[in-house]
This record gives C-alpha cells, sequence and structure tokens, in this order.
C-alpha cells in the first residue's frame, strides 16, 4: 500500500488523492483549509493525529471517499461499518500524507516537518502515560500487599 492508503476492516483498499474540488469542499463545509495549516489557531492536524476530533477526520474521509464509495456500490453506513479504532490510526496516517502532498512543493517540506512534529509529540505523550500507569501499577500493587500483610497480622 502506498502512504496515502488504508485497508478497513472488510480488506478494501481507499486512495485519499486530495485536489483542488476536495480542498474547496474541505474549505467551505468543515471551514478547514489545508493549505494554511502553519498558524496556532488553526491546529486541526494535532487535534486529528491525536484522534481527538473523530468527526472531522470522518467528515474529510466521507469528502474523500465519495466517488470511490459509488464505484464500490457502498454507503458511508457500509464504509463506517468496516472501521474500527485500527482503520481510524491508518486512515488518519493516510490523509495526514495526502494533505502533505496536495500542497506545492514549496509548503510540502514545512508540513512535513509539522506533521512528523505532532507525531513526534504524540509519541512522547504517549509513552509518558505508559511509563505513568506502569508506575502507578507498581504503586498500587505495594499497597495492596501493605494492606495485605497487615490485614494477615491482624488475624
Amino acid at each position: 500500500m502506498n502512504v496515502t492508503q488504508f485497508k478497513d476492516t472488510e480488506g478494501r483498499v481507499w486512495t485519499l488523492d486530495i485536489n483542488i474540488g476536495h480542498y474547496l469542499k474541505f474549505k467551505s463545509s468543515l471551514s478547514i483549509d489545508i493549505s494554511d495549516s502553519f498558524s496556532a489557531e488553526n491546529n486541526w492536524i494535532a487535534h486529528i493525529a491525536a484522534h481527538e476530533n473523530l468527526e472531522t477526520l470522518l467528515q474529510m474521509l466521507e469528502i474523500l471517499i465519495a466517488k470511490d464509495l459509488e464505484s464500490k456500490n457502498l454507503t458511508v453506513e457500509d464504509f463506517y461499518g468496516a472501521v474500527d479504532g485500527n482503520v481510524v490510526a491508518e486512515a488518519t496516517d493516510a490523509l495526514l500524507e495526502a494533505v502533505v502532498l496536495f500542497l506545492p512543493a514549496h509548503k510540502q517540506r514545512a508540513m512535513r516537518i509539522i506533521v512528523d512534529s505532532v507525531r513526534v509529540g504524540i509519541a512522547k505523550a504517549e509513552k509518558r502515560l505508559e511509563e505513568e500507569t506502569e508506575q502507578m501499577m507498581a504503586k498500587a500493587s505495594e499497597l495492596m500487599d501493605e494492606n495485605l500483610e497487615k490485614l494477615m497480622e491482624s488475624k
């Protein structure tokens, strides 16, 4: 699969190629200007990459796959029925890559840096959460052992 493709749970491959029509629809329907992703106020990329805005992601996917749905004789509901968490992650990556490739060459490098920075930030947050979870579990286990000892001593 190429970087702008993802596979749903039914094994169907979806290709996300953004054209000017998609760009205009994103802008008019979702108020997202994918060519202006460099300002702090316009942080749709971070929200989508972190899976914090699933609704916007799905709306963008609907716009991008509308013709494929017709050609595959499927409804949006058929598509959604074949989307789980893993598909969301793959579709997110494919969408971000499609955005990078849509942009003019002079903006692609900057967008690549933004997308990669968001991914690094998410990876760091996930690692920290994992470390903190391990620490909390160790502390909980320690407290349970202490309380169990006290309970056994009191008998």
